[in-house]
């Protein structure tokens, strides 16, 4: 009778104590521990990821999984093996998939699932994680296409990010799947909702490519000119536009590979090259597609379909003080806002339709301070002098 050897072994344990929700024995100098934690844009969902432990802190890094996979899956190919001798991994489950709840919402709102889990580890390992780099973001085939949207919505939140056969238009996408393998998902179980005709604004508020202003973090995009689950013409697409818009911090790397295009040696190369999160500009104006996350606040619209523009001013030491948001006049209107601000912030004043008022805090998580409101139109948001320091 034949016999399992060390690996084998080691791997059944890892299973059993991951289904089972306990830690699992360490492997080498990482220990994985199944977590559940809270959705900060929704409270009710319970949200699945696995914490790659190190014996000593590093840099946080961020993991997406592919369209049909979870985090065990990724686990089970070997990519945060490869990625967890450098770094702390935090590997999501996207919601409704692994043990998650909720619908999955490609690019949407589940990115923030992937912020939150980064801020659960914060709290839960303080020790254990580097704060002087990182975090960074890395994804592959759907978690490419997450990659691309976040660095979008998150534009000062990563030292740097590299994905794989990421999508980076959902309509064309959409077009690209002629055999409705994907479409089911995108389309019936709402994943994004109708099609690229019946709700425009949904498929354009998840792609990364209409994000591309907003992206300032270092970004390597990598893709195989073969393959036929994400066409190259994503990444094409992605390069023509970064390069009109004189975007020096994108690296592309095309090769004679098909889906499976991941290369992990050049993938650390490139993220070991950046230590610190790029710095936003004291004012501009930045994209809001379904939300805006970035290191000293937070704005969340009230569907993942909805999109505008905000329009920013920090302070000195990275904190806001006032933002004008506006969304495109043919555009379906957002009414309800979450106002996320770092630090303890009591309250704020508004101005909308209706005149100026004050919007006391709603509650407060962690380090963040979270404020509610309905307003119909544009409106200002300014916060007190004193508000100090961004994340």
């Amino acid at each position: 009778m034949k016999t399992a050897g060390p690996a084998a072994v080691c791997a059944a344990v890892l299973a059993l104590s991951a289904a089972a929700g306990e830690p699992a024995p360490p492997q080498g100098n990482v220990a994985m521990e199944v977590r559940t934690y809270q959705s900060s844009q929704d409270p009710a969902l319970k949200l699945t990821a696995e914490f790659h432990v190190p014996a000593e802190a590093r840099p946080l890094c961020l993991f997406f999984h592919g369209w049909h996979q979870t985090a065990a899956v990724s686990r089970k190919e070997g990519y945060i093996a490869k990625l967890s001798a450098k770094f702390f991994v935090v590997n999501v489950d996207m919601r409704g998939r692994g043990g998650g709840t909720g619908t999955p919402d490609a690019s949407g709102f589940e990115l923030i699932d992937g912020l939150d889990a980064l801020d659960f580890a914060r709290q839960t390992w303080p020790a254990k994680v580097d704060g002087k780099s990182g975090p960074y973001v890395v994804g592959g085939s759907g978690g490419g296409g997450n990659t691309l949207a976040l660095v979008g919505k998150a534009p000062d939140v990563f030292a740097a990010a590299a994905e794989w056969a990421g999508m980076s238009d959902y309509a064309l996408w959409h077009g690209d799947d002629k055999a409705g393998q994907y479409r089911d998902e995108m389309e019936g179980k709402g994943w994004i909702g109708g099609s690229p005709e019946s709700n425009p604004e949904g498929y354009l508020s998840r792609g990364g490519l209409h994000l591309l202003p907003n992206v300032i973090s270092p970004l390597l995009v990598v893709h195989g000119t073969k393959d036929t689950s994400v066409p190259p013409h994503h990444a094409e697409k992605y390069k023509q536009r970064a390069e009109e818009l004189r975007k020096t911090n994108i690296s592309f790397h095309f090769w004679n590979a098909g889906h499976s295009s991941e290369d992990f040696p050049r993938f650390l190369d490139f993220l070991s090259q950046h230590a610190a999160p790029p710095k936003l500009p004291e004012k501009g104006t930045l994209l809001v597609h379904s939300f805006l996350a970035c290191r000293s606040f937070r704005l969340l619209l009230d569907h993942p379909s909805r999109v505008g523009s905000a329009e920013y001013q920090l302070s000195a030491d990275g904190a806001l003080r006032s933002l004008v948001f506006a969304q495109p006049a043919k555009s379906a209107p957002a009414k309800e806002f979450v106002l996320r601000l770092a630090g303890d912030v009591k309250a704020i004043t508004l101005e909308a339709q209706g005149g100026r008022r004050i919007v006391e805090r709603a509650s407060q998580a962690g380090a963040w301070s979270d404020f509610r409101w309905a307003a119909d139109g544009a409106w200002t948001a300014r916060t007190p002098a004193d508000t100090v320091g961004g994340r």
